[in-house]
């Protein structure tokens, strides 16, 4: 039995969005959030709290936040 020359494919998606368009979709989306994170961290860097508890325990670059405590 041979197969008909025309055969349905299917294609699953949500709301409109394939599996490939997703996928295109969420590696961009990473970018752009990893890149406006970052931002804002950059731009709120001169607060006490954000610099001491994130920047400072940063690997490899927290030492350039660190800033030594004056001796009395």
């Amino acid at each position: 039995m041979a197969q008909p020359p025309i055969s349905p494919k299917f294609r699953y998606n949500v709301a409109g969005y394939s599996a490939e368009s997703a996928r295109r979709w969420v590696g961009s989306s990473a970018r752009w959030g990893a890149f406006a994170g970052i931002l804002g961290l950059f731009m709120v860097s001169q607060v006490p709290l954000i610099k001491k508890s994130i920047l400072q325990s940063t690997p490899f670059v927290g030492w350039y936040w660190k800033v030594e405590e004056e001796a009395k």
